[in-house]
């Protein structure tokens, strides 16, 4: 078949679909795999879309949206005043295509199902490995994802990943039954569990606002209803994490209780993020519509605020800032890095997200599909904004998750009436 159906929908075929589920299957766990396996997939899907004449369907508005999203930080990297990292314009071309294909592509349900399956049984794999590659190596510190690195950006990662789980929880008993229901259930404990172990009270904050709703919205059970089994996650999760913590042999992984006493203790509660934001606010003042350019924060020397504050006459004082290669928090890093115009299209994306996701609520009746995609947008909203104000989100392996998730709840728009009726 040369052509698809219609120009309104644009399903995935066979070795699209395989190409994409590798992917998610290597994108917490091996680096040159995913990266192969996602070119593979861009360029087929592009190639197809060609052959067919049928790139899908989308709003002019978010395809608006989401040339904005590559065009702003490309003008950043040109107008900078200091040197261009085009390396990281790869990074945001990479999971800003992957949702704007999937926002223009729709899946089967059992082709979602599969995704699901590869996305957190992947990062289950990748969690146990990073914990066994903990008590193997004396030096390892923190728990982290071995394609993901860093232990904030691989907790943001789980987060995500988790709220997935509990989406799948959510809907399991009364769409597959008791076995699938009891895998889902175990599926989101360990996540739980796990963001306990990584330590990072951002991306845990993220997690449970995130899976909360999901849970209570997806499940159409009565919140007194689910209070025990929320309540026996959350149990279970913490004694998991508690007796995960204590076989590892680091002594210098803080969790998060004492994270969070010592920053109250020395009153610094924010973890520098208010001085982080004060930094970001002088980056801007230089360059005010483009910033300094995607990962350029750390142009900001103290010694070079320092001539910025005194040519306004003003004092300058070291406690107010803090200087380092992120701003530790989405909206500050992107008001330093990309300026006004950058802080712009952010905002617009927020809105236009919360939107997308009030407008799609499933209803009691919804498709098995439209619930789960609507579960893995709201997973991708909660990752990028809710653990934006704690971490620098949407880039990476994290800005990829949560870009699929948007790409699945635009998708809802090209499905018919017919496909909404329950799968």
């Amino acid at each position: 078949m040369l052509r698809d159906a219609s120009p309104q929908s644009r399903t995935l075929n066979r070795t699209e679909f395989v190409l994409l589920c590798l992917f998610s299957i290597a994108l917490p766990l091996v680096e040159a795999p995913k990266n192969i396996f996602w070119a593979l997939f861009l360029l087929l899907w592009i190639g197809r879309s060609a052959y067919t004449r049928n790139w899908g369907h989308l709003s002019r508005g978010w395809d608006l949206l989401f040339v904005g999203l590559i065009l702003v930080p490309t003008l950043s990297c040109l107008l900078t005043p200091y040197s261009p990292q085009w390396k990281e314009m790869g990074d945001i071309v990479g999971y800003v295509s992957l949702g704007w294909i999937l926002a223009r592509s729709r899946l089967t349900p059992d082709q979602l199902k599969w995704l699901f399956a590869s996305l957190i049984g992947a990062t289950i794999a990748g969690v146990v490995h990073g914990f066994a590659v903990m008590q193997l190596d004396p030096k390892r510190v923190w728990l982290q994802l071995n394609s993901v690195g860093h232990v904030n950006h691989s907790a943001l990662y789980a987060a995500g990943i988790g709220i997935l789980a509990t989406a799948c929880a959510a809907l399991s008993a009364s769409r597959f039954g008791r076995r699938a229901w009891q895998w889902s259930v175990l599926s989101a404990t360990f996540m739980l569990a796990a963001m306990i172990i990584f330590g990072s009270r951002g991306a845990l904050i993220a997690y449970l606002f995130g899976a909360l709703p999901v849970l209570l919205i997806l499940s159409n059970v009565r919140l007194q209803r689910l209070l025990p089994v929320i309540a026996g996650l959350m149990v279970a999760g913490v004694l998991v994490g508690v007796i995960g913590s204590k076989l590892s042999p680091s002594k210098g992984n803080l969790s998060i209780v004492e994270k969070t006493e010592i920053g109250i203790k020395t009153g610094n509660f924010s973890s520098f993020r208010l001085q982080s934001l004060q930094t970001a606010i002088e980056l801007m003042h230089q360059n005010p519509l483009t910033g300094a350019g995607p990962a350029n924060f750390n142009a900001a020397s103290p010694e070079l605020v320092r001539t910025w504050v005194e040519a306004r006459q003003e004092t300058f004082q070291r406690e107010r800032y803090f200087f380092s290669s992120h701003a530790h928090g989405l909206f500050a890093n992107t008001l330093g890095e990309r300026g006004l115009l950058g802080e712009g299209i952010l905002l617009t994306l927020l809105i236009g997200w919360t939107i997308a996701l009030l407008r799609r609520r499933p209803a009691r009746d919804a498709s098995f599909s439209h619930a789960l995609s609507w579960g893995a947008g709201f997973a991708g909203w909660s990752v990028v904004f809710v653990g934006g104000l704690f971490n620098t989100t949407l880039h990476h392996e994290h800005g990829m998750l949560a870009m699929m998730g948007l790409g699945l709840l635009l998708a809802l728009d090209v499905r018919s009436k017919a496909s909404q009726k329950p799968d």
